[in-house]
């Protein structure tokens, strides 16, 4: 992806889009099992965000353990920077802790102790060789938001083995087959471009499932507890000309991704890439795109 663009500036500017998708009924699902003093991982964290959400929305127990925990050192990198700052702004004290980027939020009755580490997180809960920041503390929850959809079906019930019987685990905005792009720019074509994206998906070195919403509400069925399931879509629409916040630069982000995706694809006519990847970029700079991609929520329970 070019220099020009930043993904922490794209992992803030999906907030609002996420605020928006967020199935209410598995987030307050997910709210009334967490108890105070629970460890709660956050894999695939980034820059912070949900943590960010869960404070201002009030969904965390009073007293809580915050692990964030991302294979991206930079995105790590600005959490750390961002947040207590960010708190601060909400008359929070921060109280640096005894490690790396650990750090105390308080305030009235609240204190969360935030931890986070660079790991991978298909090893992040390897009983032999755990993630540092995790230590020998089983975590009671795991998050992990536009997460599972990266992961092979295999890896991802891998990463369930390696958590304690009960765990819960909230996976939100998990992307389930369906990108669709609005107004049409070449019939025919706008269909084969979504097509062979989440082709990309299964075909990249570090294969992912564009199923993965539905592939983990069956198996949250039939192998654990499934607690609660909702949709949670991404919809970016443009309101007299404006997109809300910074969804403009989500947008143009997202159509980077797809043209860095299919640029090397044989499948996919070159030049008729380019013309459709500046059309859609014309649409973003007009206010004329409509942006839809499907997810779902899913809360599960780990059974051992």
């Amino acid at each position: 992806m070019p220099r020009t663009y930043s993904k922490e500036r794209y992992l803030a500017a999906k907030r609002t889009v996420d605020d928006r998708a967020l199935d209410r009924t598995v987030l307050k699902a997910f709210e009334r099992r967490l108890e105070a003093g629970d460890h709660v991982v956050e894999v695939g964290a980034g820059i912070g965000t949900m943590l960010q959400r869960l404070l201002e929305w009030e969904r965390l127990p009073e007293t809580v353990t915050y692990t964030l925990v991302d294979v991206d050192g930079d995105a790590i990198a600005t959490a750390r920077e961002r947040l207590p700052a960010w708190a601060e702004e909400r008359d929070y004290h921060v109280e640096p802790g005894d490690s790396t980027g650990e750090f105390t939020l308080s305030r009235d009755k609240r204190a969360v102790t935030v931890r986070s580490t660079v790991s991978d997180a298909t090893v992040a809960f390897d009983h032999e060789k755990p993630a540092v920041a995790l230590d020998d503390e089983a975590p009671d929850a795991v998050v992990g938001s536009a997460f599972v959809d990266l992961f092979r079906p295999v890896e991802v019930e891998t990463l369930l083995a390696c958590l304690p019987s009960g765990c819960l685990c909230y996976f939100p905005i998990t992307f389930d087959g369906e990108t669709i792009f609005q107004p049409t720019a070449v019939p025919g074509f706008d269909e084969y471009v979504s097509d062979r994206y989440h082709e990309d998906m299964r075909r990249r070195a570090n294969p992912g499932d564009p199923h993965a919403g539905r592939r983990l509400l069956e198996c949250a069925a039939n192998e654990h507890v499934c607690h609660a399931a909702g949709a949670s879509d991404w919809i970016v629409t443009a309101d007299d000309g404006s997109y809300p916040a910074d969804e403009a630069y989500f947008l143009q982000h997202v159509l980077e991704t797809v043209h860095t995706a299919l640029e090397d694809d044989p499948a996919v006519d070159g030049d008729a890439l380019e013309s459709w990847i500046a059309r859609r970029r014309e649409q973003v700079e007009s206010g004329e795109l409509v942006y839809v991609a499907h997810g779902l929520d899913v809360l599960l329970g780990v059974d051992g």
